[in-house]
């Protein structure tokens, strides 16, 4: 992250008011003026990833990761006989914390600010998977897609697609 010295000391002087008015992430806020206005370059990369941009096919992409899940979990209940199929399986665990946290932070974003598919259960981590996903949603997404009833998915549809 280049800043003038006048951006590091305008973000710095933000940095320490948030810190003022939110004193349950107070501590955050300290650490990050220290950075900025001592110029601490490795950690100011830190906070550079924190600013980082999704791009909008990439949240095009996320929302059809979450969808899929909706459908899959809609199918799963009309199925008359569904004993085959462990609805945990079903389940959308999110993504890694570690190497997907744009996409981790997208999802909570979604759902817990936007409110869509808030009937994903979103465990003790939060949608933190703790494991990559990205590549396994889209493998997915591909074998969903050529499905031609994405909403009145069958049981061997359903395992296809939960297997790809």
């Amino acid at each position: 992250m280049d800043m003038t010295p006048a951006q590091r000391l305008i973000l710095s002087n933000q940095y320490q008011i948030m810190a003022m008015l939110d004193a349950e992430n107070a501590a955050h806020y300290q650490r990050c003026q220290i950075i900025i206005k001592r110029g601490y370059g490795l950690q100011m990369r830190e906070l550079d990833s924190e600013l980082s941009q999704l791009p909008e096919a990439e949240c095009r992409t996320l929302l059809a990761m979450m969808e899929m899940h909706h459908a899959l979990h809609i199918s799963w209940s009309n199925l008359k006989d569904a004993q085959d199929i462990d609805p945990r399986r079903l389940q959308f665990l999110g993504f890694d914390g570690n190497t997907e946290g744009r996409y981790l932070g997208y999802t909570r974003f979604m759902i817990e600010r936007e409110g869509r598919y808030t009937h994903f259960p979103a465990g003790s981590h939060r949608f933190d998977a703790q494991v990559p996903m990205w590549e396994k949603y889209q493998r997915m997404l591909a074998v969903w897609h050529n499905c031609p009833r994405q909403y009145h998915l069958s049981a061997n549809e359903i395992a296809q697609i939960i297997n790809a």
